[in-house]
């Protein structure tokens, strides 16, 4: 694809994604000339792709706009508030073929990546907060193996937390305790322990001496972490920073993979 074919491969498109909370006015103009890539290839028709963008930002459009259609999309979406951008970007996808659906998600996410912006375009048609790409493919392996119906608990509770980790603002204690009540519920059902803790789990863990006492003794921290910082018997307000957020969260996809592969 001709958008940022060459700058793109400068940076690593996961590195320093901190931005969620702007639009900045380089990205909203690439945005438009992306667009106009895409729905040129497909063949849509420019006073339409005019209205649906127009009033998809909330505003009238006009028959015959001054200085073109393609000035006057310019000019409104540097009017809008940041989040409307996003916005545009998952409404226009439902107006692209879906022989088209990678295409445009590729040269959205390059945008997104050139500007640092902390969201992607996933192929559900969503935004979804960027990961390191080994973090990525923990995510979609637990989302595998939790398809399973024995996981149906486990896999509610995983949808939960990448929900609550996706919002914006991000509600990191759903996050959380929600991935831990999934890292609980693979646990329960492996070792046939429905009543159980995760403390209860552990414990059968090491009479069984089922991994090694190291990995035990880390998810017995990960345990007492949750008690003290996001689950029903915390003992202080929720006070972690977004990187441990990643760090709970990253950690308890670990556990899940762990318990479902012994």
């Amino acid at each position: 694809m001709p958008i940022r074919s060459f700058s793109s491969g400068l940076d690593d498109s996961t590195a320093n994604r901190s931005i969620d909370n702007d639009a900045p006015a380089g990205l909203r103009q690439e945005l438009i000339d992306a667009i106009y890539l895409i729905f040129e290839r497909v063949g849509l028709d420019e006073s339409r792709l005019h209205k649906i963008i127009t009033q998809s930002l909330g505003m009238q459009p006009s028959g015959n706009p001054y200085g073109g259609f393609r000035y006057a999309l310019g000019r409104d979406i540097a009017k809008v508030p940041w989040q409307r951008v996003y916005d545009l970007i998952i409404r226009l996808r439902a107006e692209v073929p879906t022989l088209f659906h990678e295409e445009y998600r590729i040269v959205v996410n390059r945008l997104l990546a050139a500007y640092k912006i902390a969201w992607d375009l996933e192929k559900d048609g969503k935004l979804h907060r960027v990961l390191p790409s080994a973090a990525q493919s923990q995510v979609e392996a637990a989302f595998r193996e939790l398809s399973h119906p024995r996981f149906a608990s486990a896999l509610s509770s995983f949808r939960e937390a990448m929900a609550a980790y996706d919002d914006r603002p991000q509600r990191g204690r759903d996050a959380c305790k929600n991935i831990f009540d999934a890292l609980e519920s693979v646990s329960k059902e492996i070792f046939g322990m429905p009543t159980a803790t995760f403390g209860n789990v552990l414990v059968e863990v090491r009479k069984q001496q089922s991994m090694a006492a190291e990995t035990s003794s880390v998810l017995q921290k990960i345990y007492d972490m949750a008690n003290s910082h996001f689950r029903h018997g915390m003992t202080t307000p929720f006070t972690l920073k977004p990187a441990e957020v990643d760090f709970v969260l990253l950690s308890c996809l670990a556990g899940i993979l762990l318990f479902v592969r012994l």
